[in-house]
């Protein structure tokens, strides 16, 4: 049986081929950031800060891969 936090990533499109895909693009954090739903980008902020960083630094480097 599948947990709950696996059938939800499953749930939001998050398949292991995508966040492979994901990876192995050329600017993998972009592609990833892009795989969470809209919903759920507080919630990553909120993570990013439990860690001690801000989020505002996560966008800068999202900003930076693109360049």
């Amino acid at each position: 049986m599948a947990s709950a936090n696996r059938r939800n990533r499953r749930a939001n499109g998050m398949k292991g081929s995508t966040v492979r895909k994901a990876l192995e693009s050329g600017t993998p954090l972009n592609s990833l950031y892009a795989l969470i739903p809209e919903n759920r980008r507080a919630a990553l902020d909120r993570f990013v800060r439990y860690f001690g960083l801000s989020p505002a630094k996560l966008h800068e480097a999202l900003v930076r891969e693109r360049s």
